[in-house]
């Protein structure tokens, strides 16, 4: 894998819209590709209401894809160290009835090599998860039952309470908010729920380990690079966030 210094493939994190035809419970897709640049000192995982459905390959080609099934996280994850490869997959409201084969993922495997060293498979790359996610299967909503029982299995199957996703589903939609540059934070905040812009900024350190100033300024529109310019990718992307030194 090169290091940040070395030409190749910027490292970037994604996040697109579903297919029109995908469960209604799949959120978003992602691709993270990273050198150790994104993901460096001082980054780490916002806090988030979603179930992390993923498959990863590190740069060194070691170990194989890793799939993976993550809970919900209740508050902003420090890295331990900077990563190396590429993660792709789908952000859920739910857990998925069953993970998907081996058989299954080994398009969606092949196209995460390529996407890894190549801008251009990054269409290819897309192309095989929105596969993944028409897919992909949800249990029956769970009949009506006591506030009590909802709690509990709410926390069973998230590991976080009720009113600790309110809190992170209030903090992601602050995140949607954050690009207009012209509304102040103290109105940002009573528009997003807020008591005051103390406790807007409390909730950001807590969920995102920086105030809103800064995520902010991370928020600001970035041109995505030219090999994203295909319309079935371009149309549908959500979030981009790149290397400055490479765009």
């Amino acid at each position: 894998m090169p290091s940040p210094r070395e030409p190749g493939p910027a490292p970037l994190y994604l996040e697109l819209a579903p297919p029109g035809d995908a469960d209604a419970r799949i959120a978003h897709l992602f691709v993270f590709r990273d050198a150790g640049v994104l993901s460096g000192r001082g980054s780490g995982r916002f806090a988030t209401d979603l179930f992390t459905l993923s498959l990863t390959r590190r740069g060194d080609g070691t170990g194989g894809p890793h799939l993976s099934l993550a809970r919900p996280r209740p508050g902003f994850v420090p890295r331990q160290a900077s990563f190396c490869g590429i993660v792709a997959g789908l952000r859920l409201s739910s857990r998925p009835a069953r993970l998907p084969s081996a058989e299954t993922l080994a398009p969606l495997n092949s196209a995460l090599c390529r996407a890894l060293i190549d801008d251009d498979h990054l269409a290819a790359l897309v192309t095989e998860l929105d596969a993944l996610a028409r897919a992909l299967t949800f249990a029956a909503a769970p009949q009506a039952v006591s506030d009590r029982t909802g709690r509990r299995r709410t926390r069973a199957d998230t590991g976080v309470s009720r009113r600790r996703l309110a809190s992170i589903r209030r903090f992601r939609a602050l995140l949607g908010r954050l690009g207009h540059p012209t509304l102040p934070l103290c109105d940002l905040a009573l528009d997003a729920g807020y008591y005051d812009q103390s406790h807007m900024t409390a909730c950001c350190r807590a969920f995102a380990g920086a105030p809103p100033g800064a995520l902010r300024a991370r928020a600001a529109a970035r041109p995505a690079d030219l090999s994203l310019q295909d319309a079935q990718v371009i149309d549908r992307l959500r979030l981009v966030i790149m290397d400055e030194d490479k765009e």
